[in-house]
Formats: C-alpha cells, sequence, structure tokens
C-alpha cells in the first residue's frame, strides 16, 4: 500500500512538471507571436533612422562640408521623420533625389514624400515625391538651392502596412525563453545543493570571482553581464548605463562630449530626449558610490569625465 501511494505522487508530480511545461511553451509561443509585429516594427525604425542619416552624410560631403554634425533624427508622427543639421549647408535638388533613392532603396520603402524646409519655417523650399509605379519627380535639375539652415522631412506611405508577422521569429524567440528558463531552473538547484552552513552573500561570490574581469577604480567591471563587482557587492547596471560607462571609462581621465555619450548611446533610436543623458548619468554616480574615491565629473555643457579624485 505504501509502495503503490509514493508510486502514484512521484507519476501525478511528473505529470504536473510535464504540464507545467507543456503550458509555459504554448503561453511563450504565443507571447512572442504577439509580440513580433512590433519588434519587426522597432527594426524598421532603427533602419531607417540610421540610412537618413547617411542621406544627410552625403548630402553634407556633396556641399564639401566632412566636419559639421548630423544631428539625432527624430520621428514627427508615424512614418514622419525629421533630418536636422548643425551647421547652414547648399544643396543642389537633383542630388538630394539621386541619394535619397539610392539609399532608401535598402529599406525596401518606395512610396515616399521629401520635403525640406526653412529652419523654423513651415514654408517647403523643394520636395518631391517617390510613388511607383509612375514615380513622379519634380526636381528643379541643374539649379541650386543657396547655402542656408534647413531641414529635410521624409514622410512614408502606409509605413505601418509594411510590418508583417513571422511565425519563424515568434518560435525563436519561444525556444530562447523556454531555453532561459530551463537554465534559470538548474542554475537554482544547483545553488540549493550548496553547503547549508553558507550564506546568501557566500554563494554570489562563488560566482562572481573572476580575475580577469577589468578593474574600474575599486570595481571589477563585468561588462558582458552588465554588473560592478565590490568584494561581495554586486552592482546590476541597465544596457545604457553599462554603454555610458564603458564610454566614459575608455576615456578615463579625459573629457567624453555630450555629442558623443548621445551619439553613441543612443544612435538607433528615433526619439532622443533632451535630458536622458544627465538621468543616467545621475543614476550612475548612485551606483559608484560604493568607492568614493571614483567620481564622474560634470564640465558644463561640455560632456563628462570619469576619474579617481583622492580623499
Amino acid at each position: 500500500m505504501n509502495v503503490n501511494s509514493a508510486f502514484t505522487i512521484i507519476v501525478r508530480n511528473r505529470f504536473v512538471v510535464l504540464c507545467g511545461i507543456l503550458t509555459t511553451i504554448v503561453a511563450i509561443f504565443f507571447m512572442a507571436s504577439s509580440f513580433t509585429k512590433r519588434s519587426k516594427k522597432d527594426l524598421l525604425i532603427k533602419r531607417v533612422n540610421l540610412t537618413i542619416r547617411e542621406i544627410g552624410h552625403h548630402l553634407l560631403l556633396q556641399a564639401g562640408d566632412s566636419s559639421s554634425r548630423i544631428l539625432p533624427v527624430t520621428e514627427k508622427s508615424e512614418g514622419v521623420f525629421l533630418l536636422e543639421f548643425e551647421d547652414e549647408f547648399g544643396f543642389k535638388p537633383d542630388t538630394l533625389v539621386a541619394l535619397t533613392q539610392r539609399f532608401l532603396a535598402k529599406t525596401d520603402l518606395s512610396d515616399y514624400t521629401v520635403t525640406v524646409h526653412e529652419c523654423h519655417k513651415t514654408d517647403i523650399v523643394y520636395g518631391f515625391q517617390i510613388s511607383p509605379p509612375t514615380n513622379n519627380i519634380q526636381p528643379c535639375n541643374g539649379r541650386s538651392q543657396p547655402k542656408g539652415c534647413y531641414t529635410i522631412e521624409i514622410a512614408f506611405a502606409n509605413f505601418n502596412d509594411f510590418t508583417s508577422d513571422y511565425a519563424t521569429v515568434g518560435l525563436v524567440l519561444g525556444g530562447f525563453l523556454f531555453i532561459s528558463m530551463i537554465m534559470l531552473v538548474v542554475k537554482a538547484s544547483k545553488r540549493n545543493r550548496l553547503a547549508p552552513g553558507k550564506n546568501e552573500s557566500q554563494r554570489d561570490s562563488v560566482d562572481i570571482t573572476n580575475p580577469a574581469l577589468p578593474t574600474l577604480g575599486g570595481f571589477a567591471f563585468d561588462r558582458d553581464n552588465q554588473k560592478l563587482i565590490l568584494g561581495n557587492e554586486t552592482i546590476v547596471l541597465t544596457e545604457k548605463e553599462c554603454k555610458i560607462l564603458e564610454l566614459l571609462n575608455r576615456n578615463f581621465g579625459r573629457l567624453t562630449s555630450r555629442e558623443v555619450l548621445i551619439q553613441e548611446v543612443w544612435i538607433n533610436e528615433g526619439v532622443i530626449t533632451g535630458r536622458s543623458l544627465d538621468m543616467f548619468v545621475s543614476k550612475l554616480r548612485k551606483k559608484l558610490g560604493a568607492d568614493p574615491e571614483l567620481r564622474i565629473t560634470n564640465i558644463h555643457g561640455k560632456g563628462y569625465r570619469l576619474e579617481v579624485v583622492a580623499q
């Protein structure tokens, strides 16, 4: 009787575990499928952002300007992107048409309108539309626009319709999440098998001990896992905090400009908020507070410097 009861419990537990795993797989699959379309759209926005910056870069080169900055591209509304420049420049409309068609062909977006405006004005200085199959273009060939402050707006027709759901991506994402869950369960089981005399901080120190990690003041900087380690203390960093700290550490003791930080950390994002950098630096300062000699110094209006200050 006791043997049968034990056997029943074992079978029942295995069945519950199996049902739980199958339910998790199904849930993850449907969750991944529902997010696939949004992920595809986000990827498209990043590709368009980078391509528009490339158009601006070559447009300035054609104007003989190889040093001034191209400001971050912003998404004004759904499928409408704005390209802005640091300095004034002149351009030939036919050159703008050729560059736009050449580089936007990489995105597979073939129906769009391009308008050029004077800065802080709504009047259109120049514009054209590409709409297959006719591709109506109205450039003033051979004429040049005088040097001035310009912004370029590119609006894509049916931007939302371009994104589609891919079951393969959903399966890959679901499988990845499932494998990650299994790895977490295995890791938790290994931790539970540690000697009962060890406390939690001692268990963590077994995993994080790695003399090969680069040092940052008194910290060990685990870039791959986005962590700062000081003795038995582990400080978790966000992806952007980790990127900012990596750039500051690369120029340790020297100024890293705000422009470089914004370009490197937010280059793939369509919308840039002015206070984002300052907010992330403020969070980093708090996390670096465990080492009183390591500081991020603000150079007003220019940027930041990571340095060691003797007490």
